[in-house]
């Protein structure tokens, strides 16, 4: 957030060559389903976003397709910060999770 990365080769490198295939397999392959919930992928991109760093930026638009693997095993986790049975006015509502009911 400091800005610091831009500075080291070798962390631009880490970025380029390690962080964003790791989160591109995180976010596309079937291992998924055994990850945790903690992935930082939304934070980094939205840090990184005054950059437009365009690896970053697949990365964003990989992580807000609803059809991504994450999203596909992830789908029926309830919300970590609206409570359940809240509703929300729909300039708030960012979105909204899958209806259970809908066929795949």
């Amino acid at each position: 957030k400091t800005g610091l990365d831009v500075k080291s080769e070798a962390c631009q490198r880490f970025f380029r060559d390690g962080l964003t295939i790791s989160f591109t397999k995180i976010l596309t392959d079937e291992a998924v389903s055994g990850w945790k919930f903690e992935i930082h992928v939304m934070e980094l991109c939205v840090a990184k976003l005054s950059q437009d760093w365009f690896p970053l930026l697949e990365l964003l638009a990989m992580a807000l397709n609803p059809h991504c693997k994450f999203h596909l095993y992830n789908g029926t986790r309830p919300s970590e910060t609206v409570p359940a049975g809240v509703q929300l006015a729909e300039d708030e509502l960012y979105a909204r999770p899958p209806d259970p009911r809908s066929p795949k």
